[in-house]
This record gives structure tokens, C-alpha cells and sequence, in this order.
């Protein structure tokens, strides 16, 4: 029997090694992504953290570039606002801003304490996080969701 990799141009040994280091399933993972690249995770926290304290001191940071090319709002707008409406325990203006707030909230709490993890327990939760993302899909259910409700606040807002 001939090897199909001496016939297959296409197919070569590193191509064969970064597939079995990342099958098709590690496209879902997303919190388990920003916490295994400390960098990464780090510097999108960080900056959410600089926006959300701005914000919450009355700063606006930088107006929405969707809806200023659109004059509707973005699947995120309100969601700084929601988050910190959350903090205060107003959920009236939660559900008012940005019903997705607290899901976000919930998302960043668990990667910044799974960056601020030492090694072996912050290994852990990555594989933890992967394994639960890979399963549930959760990142492109919330997405569709906020697919679904942009599109409802496109409609009733005129």
C-alpha cells in the first residue's frame, strides 16, 4: 500500500501535526483561547476594565463607529452600561441597555480569574473552559441571540 503523503502534494507531515494539535472543535473555544494566551487575554481585559472605570466615572470613551455609519446600534451597544447597571444591581436598566450584559459580565469574571491563576490550575480551567465550549457551542448560541435581538431593536426602533 502506497503512502497518501508521498502521492498528495497537499498533504504534508506538518499540515497532518497542526491537525491533531488543533482539530476543528478548538474554533469554539473562546474563553479557553483568551485564558491559555496570557497576552492576549490580558491586554482585552485590560481594556475593557480602562473603558467600563472611564465609564463609569462619566467619561464617554469613544462614540459606536456602527452606528455612527448606521445610525442604528450595534449588537454591543449598552453593554458597558448594562454591566455597570449590573454592579449597582439595577436590572431594569440592564434589560434596558443590553439584556446580553450580564453573560459578558459573567464571561470576563471567568477570564480574568482564569488569568490570574498560577500554572497548574490555570491549565486546568483551560482544559475545563475547552471542553465545555467545545460541547455546548455557547459562544455562537449568544451570538445568534445577539443576532436575534439587534435585529428586533433595528425593528422597533424604527
Amino acid at each position: 500500500m502506497r503512502d497518501k503523503s508521498l502521492t498528495n502534494p497537499g498533504s504534508s507531515l506538518s499540515a497532518q501535526n497542526s491537525n491533531a494539535r488543533d482539530p476543528a472543535g478548538h474554533r469554539w473555544e473562546l474563553a479557553a483561547y483568551l485564558v491559555r494566551e496570557r497576552a492576549l487575554g490580558s491586554a482585552m481585559a485590560g481594556g475593557g476594565i480602562v473603558v467600563a472605570v472611564l465609564a463609569g466615572i462619566g467619561w464617554d470613551v469613544w462614540p459606536c463607529p456602527f452606528r455612527q455609519l448606521t445610525g442604528l446600534p450595534c449588537p454591543g451597544c449598552g453593554m458597558t452600561r448594562a454591566c455597570l447597571a449590573m454592579l449597582r444591581g439595577n436590572w431594569a436598566a440592564v434589560w434596558k441597555f443590553n439584556p446580553f450584559g450580564p453573560v459578558f459580565a459573567l464571561f470576563w469574571v471567568v477570564v480574568v480569574v482564569g488569568l490570574l491563576l498560577p500554572e497548574p490550575w490555570r491549565g486546568r480551567l483551560v482544559a475545563i473552559l475547552g471542553r465545555f465550549e467545545r460541547r455546548t457551542r455557547w459562544a455562537a448560541w449568544v451570538g445568534a441571540g445577539l443576532l436575534i435581538y439587534s435585529l428586533t431593536r433595528w425593528c422597533w426602533s424604527g
